[in-house]
């Protein structure tokens, strides 16, 4: 980071502690309006200045409404703020969270599996990592570990969605006879041969 851009920062730095609320809400909505005016169009070094910026303003106390605001204008920018968007991502609030966990393309595996991988994490949060546009392996074996009948189905009926061995061996072990389910795990190409002896006990149960 240039150091004109870490002088700014360290101006922030000791301003935010006497800012109001409103202030810093204000400051936010501000800065999120001016990157996206240019979206796409910014180098690395302006895009991790936004974002730490971006990263100062927030805290708890902002407003549900305008974070919620936020999380929906920048989940489909595929540049936007890397370390912004994960804190978003890991908002209790689901109206929150949910739209950069459903959208991002800039959340990485890590931010999202962070997320995915609680005991006690919201399903409606599962439903939409599992309707993301693209999944990884690695992600769909932890939304499966966590998920149920709908989200293995979700999975199943997504062709972006890599499935380890592991993430199939785990849904055709809970298919409960569900024969649909079956079905459709076997018209998928990439399920290991020797994992469709399994399907057609089901399916010819």
């Amino acid at each position: 980071m240039t150091q004109p851009a870490q002088a700014l920062l360290a101006d922030l730095d000791t301003t935010l502690p006497q800012a109001t609320e409103s202030w810093r809400g204000m400051v936010l909505r501000r800065i999120v309006d001016l990157f996206l005016s240019s979206a796409g169009r910014y180098s690395q070094d302006q895009v991790a200045l936004f974002d730490a910026v971006m990263c100062r303003l927030v805290n708890k106390a902002i407003d549900r409404a305008l974070l919620t605001d936020l999380s929906n204008r920048l989940a489909s920018v595929a540049d936007a703020p890397r370390g912004f968007l994960g804190g978003l991502a890991r908002h209790i609030d689901p109206a929150i969270s949910g739209p950069v966990l459903a959208q991002s393309m800039a959340l990485t595996d890590h931010d999202i599996i962070e997320v995915a991988d609680q005991d006690r994490i919201d399903p409606s949060l599962l439903t939409k990592i599992a309707a993301r546009p693209q999944l990884s392996a690695a992600l769909t074996d932890v939304v499966l570990k966590r998920g149920n009948a709908t989200i293995y189905r979700m999975i199943i009926d997504n062709p972006n969605a890599r499935v380890s061995e592991a993430g199939f061996a785990r849904v055709i072990m809970n298919l409960n006879g569900d024969k649909e389910l079956a079905s459709a795990i076997g018209a998928r190409t990439d399920v290991p041969d020797e994992l469709r002896v399994w399907l057609s006990a089901t399916l010819n149960g």
